[in-house]
């Protein structure tokens, strides 16, 4: 045993990953090209959006919100090029509060993003069964949304990062983006929980009641309903639900497998999974080509 220890101790200290609490060579090329994929395409959706957004003159509440989500997306694909670094270098050089910052940007990045995108499907649900009006919306009212939105996530996430993100354990500095044995802390474990049933509840509470309507006016504005300014906007806000689906929830579900499970079958299979679904979170940021593309009008 101790023998063991001593060879996976030596292995991180020349700076492999072979321990199977971290993420092996399958792992990094994987997350490599899933990364380089999302910074690619983000960029170009974010670089076209902004320019889109800047040709027009509406100042609407939605495209108020839609430019917040633009500069998340933007910060996000800032911190990529460090990880990218890592998986290619094999060497995290940049230390361990970097480190930490580096990586609790993807975790940032995910619920801000959902939170924009929430009350963008809040705000229509509301306009839709008349408790306001688009008219009374003026962008006023979305600046302070928005600075409400970035304030109360900023302390949040300012209390979690400071107290608990990355501050149980102190890695090599060679390694990165490895942050497990937090999950022996009680208190980290029950925030992962908090937010893994909010986050669930909320996308199945609207989901539902975005088909309702979807399916009443599927069946009021029969056969036309893409000509109805109405019908497109709500296939808009399903739109979000679709990315939270695809790109967060999986996330979240695995993440309650993970944390029962990894302390029994520390495996490199585990990590890869629990890593894929990670950077599945950046995957968002491909929104914005698909309103480019006129998948979403």
């Amino acid at each position: 045993m101790a023998v063991s220890n001593m060879t996976i101790q030596l292995n991180v200290s020349n700076g492999t990953l072979e321990s199977p609490a971290h993420c092996n060579d399958h792992c990094r090329k994987v997350l490599a090209t899933l990364y380089s994929l999302v910074l690619l395409g983000g960029t170009a959706g974010s670089i076209l959006m902004s320019h889109v957004l800047l040709q027009r003159k509406s100042q609407s509440i939605i495209t108020v919100i839609i430019a917040n989500i633009v500069v998340l997306h933007s910060i996000l694909l800032l911190s990529l090029p460090f990880r990218l670094s890592y998986y290619f270098l094999l060497e995290w050089k940049l230390g361990w509060l970097t480190c930490r910052v580096i990586s609790s940007m993807v975790y940032a990045h995910m619920y801000f993003t959902f939170l924009f995108y929430v009350a963008i499907i809040i705000i229509r649900l509301l306009i839709y069964f008349q408790r306001i009006l688009l008219q009374e919306l003026q962008k006023r009212h979305a600046i302070a949304l928005s600075v409400t939105i970035w304030l109360v996530g900023m302390l949040i996430f300012s209390l979690v990062f400071q107290f608990q993100y990355g501050t149980h354990i102190h890695s090599s500095q060679h390694h990165c983006f490895h942050f497990y044995q937090e999950l022996n802390d009680t208190t980290v474990v029950i925030i992962n929980y908090c937010m893994i049933v909010i986050l669930m509840v909320t996308v199945l509470v609207l989901s539902l009641i975005q088909l309702v309507i979807i399916t009443r006016l599927t069946k009021s504005l029969w056969p036309d309903m893409f000509t109805h300014q109405e019908f497109r906007a709500q296939i808009n806000s399903f739109f979000f639900l679709v990315v939270i689906v695809v790109c967060f929830l999986p996330h979240h579900a695995f993440r309650v497998f993970f944390i029962h499970s990894y302390f029994q079958n520390k495996t490199s299979e585990l990590i890869l999974y629990n890593e894929i679904c990670i950077a599945l979170t950046t995957v968002c940021c491909l929104d914005m080509l698909c309103f480019i593309a006129g998948l979403v009008h």
